[in-house]
């Protein structure tokens, strides 16, 4: 066989691998049933009640459970999570489901291949989704319900893997999740 035949034949099997892989990358984004995705978003900035979030670039790997939620498997960013005066209003929350953030989630959403039919919430898990990482490092990180109907008390998971409480003005991490549509997660 001659060089320019071999380089020919090669070249031909490597386009004919590239069609293959991209009819699967193409198959796997396709479908809104998705186990794992990868997001990169741009949190926005926001003053909420006197507490400031920056402008945050984020590359983020979510796990789609069974309660149809997708929830991240690390600590997005750090966060102090606080209240408005004592009156119980949950400002990191309120922040998560703000339409500027819903708007982020739902363009990272878009870009990573899943169709965004209805409306997409943005939330703090109740549930212990066990231990995270921030910047690589296990750390502890906010779970959404008060501490026995506390307003200054709220409930998170420490770098084990527990669930405890903590003063809500500390600073934590936030592992948020989202839902595409009306899946229940309050």
């Amino acid at each position: 066989m001659k060089d320019a035949d071999w380089c020919r034949q090669i070249e031909g099997e490597i386009t004919d691998l590239k069609k293959r892989l991209n009819k699967l990358e193409n198959k796997s984004s396709c479908s809104n049933d998705k186990k794992i995705v990868e997001l990169d978003i741009e949190l926005p900035e926001a003053d909420i009640g006197g507490l400031h979030f920056n402008t945050q670039k984020v590359h983020s790997v979510f796990e789609l459970k069974e309660d149809g939620n997708y929830y991240s498997r690390d600590i997005l960013f750090n966060s102090a999570r606080d209240t408005d005066k004592g009156t119980g209003r949950d400002l990191l929350s309120e922040y998560l489901n703000s339409e500027d953030v819903k708007k982020a989630f739902a363009l990272a959403v878009a870009n990573a291949g899943i169709e965004v039919k209805k409306k997409i919430s943005v939330f703090l898990p109740k549930e212990n989704q066990g231990v995270k990482k921030y910047n690589g490092v296990d750390w502890w990180y906010w779970l959404k319900p008060r501490s026995s109907g506390s307003s200054s008390h709220f409930c998170y998971v420490n770098l084990y893997g527990y669930s405890s409480y903590g003063n809500a003005s500390s600073v934590g991490g936030c592992a948020p999740a989202f839902c595409v549509g009306d899946n229940q997660h309050e």
